[in-house]
């Protein structure tokens, strides 16, 4: 029986959450794992150290690069008939890509805020209507598009899962709560809120497009030490990796349309819990 694939995009950056994600998938679960990056030196040289990262663990799972830019339809649409090639890394399943994790993202427009910069996240007052535009291409756009391109390498799993990765600070309830002093960051939450939706409108729809055992849902990792935020998180990558892991092998019988996280203040015992919409 030929191992189960996850492809990760936007997973070329050892520091960040979609690697490590890669690792654990690979070291404790078995899966082989593809690592997608815009630039093909950057993928190639992730996958060799999460190589030799998983041959010091022990670990057999193969690992693969692929060069992907979420934003454009013509580096999407390479890297599909790369996949479904007779040498792609999904020949020994018959071109059955399992799971899908949608994790490519950005806090704010380049030079904007963000990655970095000083400031985590692009501030409310500050933030344009073309600010919106790039962010929610990327976060949003990107997401729907590479996800339909790969419904029929999907269709052909067995048990296929997506996970798009999403935040807690896309929930209307948390963002309700806040004081004004925490209300930055409009354009990354409104992203992040509008993901949530798109997560709840392929969990309802693409079944009946891909399997009936489809299983869609939405990945809250919490706030996480990595590059993405100048390293000011508290949450360290496994901990922040581990609902990506949780949602990628959920059985047939588990939560489809949901957003799930294991972080306070939703979750006090670091179980996986419903976040509210």
């Amino acid at each position: 029986m030929a191992a189960r694939t996850a492809l990760i995009t936007g997973s070329t950056d050892p520091k960040a959450i979609g690697f490590t994600a890669a690792f654990l998938l690979a070291s404790q679960k078995g899966f082989n794992v593809i690592l997608a990056g815009r630039r093909a030196d950057a993928a190639k040289a992730a996958a060799d150290e999460l190589t030799k990262k998983l041959a010091d663990a022990a670990s057999k799972s193969k690992v693969f690069p692929l060069t992907l830019d979420v934003t454009s339809e013509q580096s999407i649409q390479a890297a599909v008939a790369h996949l479904s090639s007779a040498e792609g890394p999904l020949a020994a399943s018959q071109g059955a890509l399992d799971v899908l994790i949608n994790n490519a993202g950005v806090g704010a427009p380049p030079g904007r805020g963000g990655k970095g910069t000083n400031n985590m996240f692009l501030q409310t007052e500050l933030t344009t209507a073309e600010d919106m535009v790039t962010v929610l291409t990327t976060n949003v756009a990107a997401v729907v598009q590479v996800t339909n391109a790969f419904i029929p390498l999907l269709a052909k799993s067995s048990s296929p899962r997506i996970v798009n990765i999403s935040s807690a600070r896309g929930s209307l309830t948390f963002g309700s709560g806040l004081e004004p002093a925490r209300t930055g960051a409009m354009v990354y939450n409104t992203s992040k809120t509008a993901l949530n939706m798109v997560t709840l409108m392929q969990a309802k729809n693409l079944p009946q497009h891909v399997s009936p055992s489809l299983k869609v849902n939405a990945a809250s990792p919490g706030h996480v030490k990595t590059p993405f935020n100048n390293f000011t998180g508290i949450r360290t990558l496994e901990e922040g990796a581990g609902v990506y892991v949780h949602l990628a092998t959920l059985p047939d019988d588990g939560p489809t349309g949901q957003l799930v996280g294991n972080h306070a203040p939703f979750s006090t015992d670091g179980s996986f819990v419903q976040i509210p919409w």
